[in-house]
Parts: C-alpha cells; structure tokens; sequence
C-alpha cells in the first residue's frame, strides 16, 4: 500500500499540469511579496479608492470652441491623454482615467484618487491649467507674452539654499519662437533699459503664482540675443514647495483642449477604507467556509473535498498574483469579480468530480480520459459565455464595470489554463484507486 501511495505522488508531481500549477503558484506569491510587520500582513496589491480611502472627481468637458457642442473623440482622447500626464508628474501612476458620454453625447471624466485629499486631487485636475506668461508695462497693466505651447524641457521643483530656508523654484526652456517673443516684449516695454520696475508674471487659470522684477543679469543678456532657459522661483518652505511640484505638474502637462467643470466629487476617509477591507476578507472567509461546507454535505470524503477545497483557493492567490504583477488596481467590483470566480470555480470542479464518479468502482484510465474529455468541453463552453457577456463590460464599461469585467475574465482564463487541468489530473488519480 505505501508503495502504491508513492507511485502516485510521484505521478502527480512530474505530471506537467501539476507543475504548471506549482509553477504560477509560486510565482504569484513572490509577486505578491508577502510581509509581516507592525501587526499587519503587508502585500504588492495596490488597493483603490473603496480600500485605501481619497477623492473621487467627476467632471463635464465643456468644448471651448462651439459652446453648447459636445466635443469630438479625438478632443476627448486628448484630453484624457493629459490628465493622465498631469496625475502620473504627481507619482499616482496607474491612477484609473474613465470617461464616458450621456444619452446627449455629453462627455465625462471620471477618477479615483486612493489615498489622495480632496484639496489636492482637485488641483490636478479641477481645472483647465491654462497658464500664461505676462509681463509689467505700467502701473498694474500688464501684456501677453506666451503660453504653454512655448514651453519645454520643464524640470522637477528645484531647491536653493537662501540664507537660513530653503526656496524652490522650476527651471523650464522656451521654444526658439517663445525664446524671441519674450526677447521682444522685455525690449519693448522697457524691461531691459530698468528691469527693476517690469516684473515678470506667470499664471495659470488667470491667477498670478509667480511675480518678480526681471533680473538684471537677464536683462542685460536680452538686450542682445534671445535667452531659451529660465528659472521660476515659487517661495520657500512647504508651501513654495508645494507650489514648485504644481507649476511643474502644469507646465509639463499643458492647458486642457477644453473647459471642465466639477459635476460630482468627494472624498472617501481612510478609516471607512480600512473597515471596507477588513469587511471584505471576512465575506471571503465565510464564502470559502460555505464552499467547504457544501462540499462535505455533498461528498463527505476527504480525499474528494480537500483536493476541491485547496485549487479553490490556489485559483484565488493566483489570480491575485497577477494583479499585483500586472498592477492592477482592487477595488469593491473587483472583489466581487473574485468571488464570482470562486463559485464559477467550485461548479466546474464539481462537473469534472461528478464526470470522473460516473466511470464507475473500477474505471479504465480510457474511460476516465473519456469522462474528463466530456467535463471540459462543457466547462469550456460555460466560460466561454462568461467571457462573451463580459467583453462588453471591458470595452465600453467604466469604473466599477470594467473593473469587475477585467478581475472576472481574467479568473475564467486562470481556470481553464491551470487550476482545471490540474484539478482533473488529481482527482482521476485519486478516484481511479
């Protein structure tokens, strides 16, 4: 008997459906990279907004050029490729950008930012970041010297030692045209000839965030060639560098195709993320413990159950591997999507155990093969139609639907690929005894 007992763990082991089995296994726990410090199990999982708590923004696209139009696909495009610029200058890679259109052709954007204030998501992306250049004539009238579209080569806040504080400022390059524009606005309103009473404004959405007197040395230095680099100092302290990282954000990014305005926004505390955490691994507990239970009431043999019981659960910390690898965002959706997996998963195994119980006390291995040929075909077909329902979701979905489209397909094909085959290569060896 003992040796009968080894023949068949040596089987399984070298069987290359097992192994592909151990094989993602393993690699999705290093891609999750589990640790455990200060009381908490720490992960790679990157959680969204319903875990970790921040803003949430919803804003219209108002088309600047026809007011009253809803903006073409490419404007939208465009406009979603910068926010996503913007979001991604302030370290939040991977930020989820959504957009959509109502009945009328109106079009929206809709983004969560985990972990991120209120105050600050709204300054990402709460308004259009038109920023000009502008530069003192006389009194408080001021003239149009260049936009966005002449800047480049825009640094990260750069830090300067004044005294006993720190000042910030960023350096950014002009165009060779935004370069002489410049030239020809500091000669003609006098700034070269007194560089003291022309101060040098820059602006964004309309408000002054930069104003000082052309320095001397530039002016001196424009008075003959055009001057292509250039440094805007922000203050000093925490708020001139906050302040530093916002203009490089903006002048990096560029102005907005298009006007937005704030539909819906708000804020998720962290507290209420973190209990949304803790809630949700206590439904995924009680969803396995049910799985388990009805396990035992349907086959009530350990050899059966424990088998079931133990890919069910493999199939989970794969499929969470990937996201992490994948860097894929979990979210509530995305949660439920994991849960349908998990009982889409137990029905199939079911279907497999249930095919390979038929062949009898004493099957053939022909006619398990048979009975496991018979059990794929319609778990195949089952999760081919999940698949079909769900590509929809991914394509014109957004938010909560694409997420829960995404973590469902991707469970589906975890299954079919891997925990499966190697599930019916264990239990025909198990039954066939």
């Amino acid at each position: 008997m003992p040796e009968k007992q080894q023949g068949m763990w040596t089987r399984l082991f070298t069987d290359y459906r097992v192994i592909i089995l151990i094989i993602a296994l393993l690699l999705s726990i290093i891609f999750l990279g589990p640790s455990y410090s200060n009381g908490q199990l720490n992960t790679n999982l990157k959680f969204g907004l319903d875990f970790e708590g921040g803003s949430y923004v919803k804003l219209k696209l108002l088309n600047n050029s026809s007011p009253g139009q809803p903006i073409s696909d490419q404007t939208l495009e465009l406009t979603k490729s910068i926010m996503e610029l913007k979001i991604n200058e302030y370290g939040l890679k991977n930020t989820p950008v959504n957009t959509v259109r109502d009945d009328q052709g109106n079009a929206y954007v809709l983004i969560d930012f985990a972990g991120i204030p209120y105050d600050e998501a709204m300054s990402i992306v709460g308004r259009q970041g038109k920023f000009e250049m502008r530069i003192q004539t006389q009194g408080n009238e001021s003239a149009f010297i260049l936009d966005g579209s002449d800047v480049t080569g825009v640094s990260d806040p750069v830090a300067h030692i004044e005294g006993t504080e720190t000042a910030y400022g960023v350096t950014f390059g002009l165009t060779k045209a935004g370069a002489e524009k410049f030239q020809q606005a500091c000669i003609k309103y006098g700034a070269t000839a007194d560089p003291e009473s022309h101060y040098v404004m820059m602006l964004l959405d309309g408000k002054v965030f930069y104003s000082r007197p052309l320095s001397s040395e530039l002016a001196n230095s424009l008075k003959t060639k055009p001057v292509d680099q250039m440094e805007a100092m922000t203050g000093t302290g925490d708020e001139g560098k906050a302040m530093a990282k916002e203009v490089s954000v903006h002048m990096r990014g560029g102005s907005l195709p298009v006007s937005v305005q704030v539909v819906s926004s708000g804020q998720v505390p962290a507290e209420q993320g973190a209990m949304f955490k803790t809630v949700v691994i206590i439904a995924m507990i009680l969803a396995q413990c049910a799985i388990g239970a009805i396990m035992y009431f349907r086959y009530r043999e350990p050899r059966i159950i424990l088998p079931m019981f133990l890919t069910s659960i493999f199939e989970v910390v794969i499929l969470l591997g990937v996201a992490a690898f994948i860097n894929w965002e979990i979210d509530l959706p995305s949660v439920a999507g994991i849960i349908a997996v998990i009982g889409t998963g137990i029905d199939q195994l079911i279907i497999i155990t249930d095919e390979v119980m038929t062949t009898g006390k004493a099957p053939t291995t022909k006619k398990i093969l048979q009975k496991l040929s018979s059990a794929f075909k319609i778990i195949v077909s089952s999760a081919a139609t999940v698949v079909v329902a769900m590509i929809p979701l991914w394509y014109m979905g957004f938010g909560s639907l694409k997420g829960f489209a995404i973590t469902t397909i991707l469970g589906v094909f975890i299954g079919i690929l891997i925990t499966r085959p190697a599930y019916g290569r264990i239990i025909s060896d198990i039954l066939g005894k």
